[in-house]
């Protein structure tokens, strides 16, 4: 027997800090943003059962939302599709860094290679957020919302269309906007089958 499962992966809101990269750094997505992404998830046709995200605010606080709205669906907290770990420059506004610009711009040039000071590296986020890909693909039986981050999201796209996850142009050509899906299906027959069916669409 065939069956087609749908994931929808959901990139947060964008969030109230200024402009700065965010890994760890557990900053919020403004209440009335996050009332109006539930709002409009609540307005879709999809079958959802179930809601994973990442433990990190900007995700969870959204997840927690929907599932007080609808309480037939189930959450699962999960660390690891928590955003990648940028070490010192983590959370740091761009108009503070100073003379560390130098560090960044290598970093954005060639991440595999230079990882930020005290940061997860780019071989680790991927092997974190491709592992767990690969485990969820393995046993997910029905439909479901991931509601994680930008980095997360490539990762997995990464995985599933075989790109380069070493590569700069992952980050800064493949564009993921706040709050957009990427959908994907999977149908498991007598082997599994995987199919992207459109990415960084609009929510609304």
């Amino acid at each position: 027997m065939t069956k087609t499962v749908n994931i929808y992966l959901l990139r947060h809101g964008k969030t109230v800090g200024e402009p700065a990269l965010y890994g760890r750094t557990d900053i919020v997505v403004d209440d009335k943003v996050q009332c109006q992404i539930c709002t409009q998830l609540l307005e879709k046709d999809w079958a959802i059962q179930k809601v994973v995200s990442s433990p990190l605010k900007r995700c969870r606080h959204l997840a927690e939302r929907l599932v007080e709205a609808r309480p037939e669906l189930t959450l699962e907290i999960c660390e690891d599709i928590k955003e990648m770990d940028f070490g010192d420059l983590d959370g740091m506004p761009f108009d503070t860094i100073g003379h560390r610009w130098q560090e960044l711009e290598q970093f954005w040039q060639d991440p595999a290679s230079n990882t930020l000071p005290n940061a997860e590296s780019l071989k680790l986020f991927n092997s974190r957020v491709s592992v767990y890909w690969e485990q969820f693909v393995d046993s997910v039986a029905e439909d479901t919302l991931i509601i994680c981050h930008g980095g997360t999201i490539r990762m997995i796209l990464a995985t599933l269309l075989h790109l380069d996850w070493r590569s700069s142009e992952l980050y800064s050509v493949l564009q993921i906007n706040h709050q957009s899906i990427s959908h994907i299906q999977i149908i498991k027959a007598d082997t599994t089958y995987k199919r992207v069916c459109s990415v960084s669409a609009p929510l609304s």
